[in-house]
């Protein structure tokens, strides 16, 4: 609420018998007054966005690295954006499923699996097992697109979006990718078996699929008030969670 009213009423014997003074609290509307937003919200918006773009960034930059060095991808940075222009990684995706492509190709294909990796949940699978959640309109579409691709003999998702007459953004799952993956590679593994070495399947693969974890947040565990040269307990520790608890119930005591 954005206003409390309060009262004071004398009583005697459990009796109101007046009014001795009454008034309002107001207090400053966190949300905005036209949209009924919380007033971070565009501020949350923002900073997520940096952090997705610089995480994106990274990933990218890994990538690039990676190929380059395993020698899918030119050292020079215009050569390799003279090829990122050049080459349609689409039928690259498809044609590296039946015939050799050169390294170069090959790692044009794979940094296009890089573009749009795919959903894949972060929640923790339901163990109970008693119900099945209704399934979302995200999965559903999912489901769908594999449908669609079984129904075109597609063996991987490149070769479905590469029959298209028009290529357009579906809903797809990381799954989809990681199993293009293992095929491109299979399949160029046999022209290429000296170049396509384990090792580098393994960085490849994880500079691709890796979920980054989340950002460490210890640089804003601030001074000990008592102790100045030691951190505060972070809020996460039993400790802290006991003080919280106690210090909220000696508030609404007072």
């Amino acid at each position: 609420p954005n206003s409390i009213g309060w009262a004071l009423i004398e009583a005697a014997d459990d009796k109101p018998e007046g009014l001795v003074t009454c008034g309002v609290r107001i207090f400053q509307e966190a949300t905005e007054a036209d949209k009924r937003t919380p007033k971070n919200f565009k501020r949350r918006q923002a900073r997520s966005a940096r952090r997705l773009r610089s995480r994106k960034k990274m990933r990218r930059d890994s990538l690039v690295n990676r190929l380059a060095a395993a020698g899918l991808l030119p050292e020079d940075a215009s050569d390799r954006e003279a090829l990122f222009r050049s080459a349609d990684p689409y039928p690259l995706r498809k044609r590296g499923l039946d015939e050799a492509l050169s390294p170069h190709e090959l790692g044009r294909a794979l940094f296009h699996l890089n573009q749009r990796r795919g959903f894949q949940s972060n929640r923790k699978a339901d163990k109970s097992g008693d119900k099945k959640k209704e399934e979302t309109e995200f999965k559903k579409a999912m489901s769908e697109l594999r449908q669609k691709m079984d129904e075109s003999d597609a063996r991987t998702l490149g070769e479905y979006l590469h029959g298209l007459p028009k290529k357009r953004a579906f809903r797809t799952e990381r799954s989809m990718y990681i199993d293009e993956f293992r095929a491109l590679w299979e399949a160029q593994a046999a022209h290429h078996p000296d170049l396509l070495a384990e090792a580098h399947r393994l960085k490849i693969h994880k500079a691709i699929f890796f979920q980054r974890p989340l950002k460490t947040q210890k640089f804003l565990v601030g001074k000990c008030t008592f102790e100045p040269s030691r951190k505060r307990a972070r809020w996460a520790r039993p400790e802290a969670q006991r003080f919280r608890m106690l210090q909220d119930i000696n508030h609404l005591t007072i």
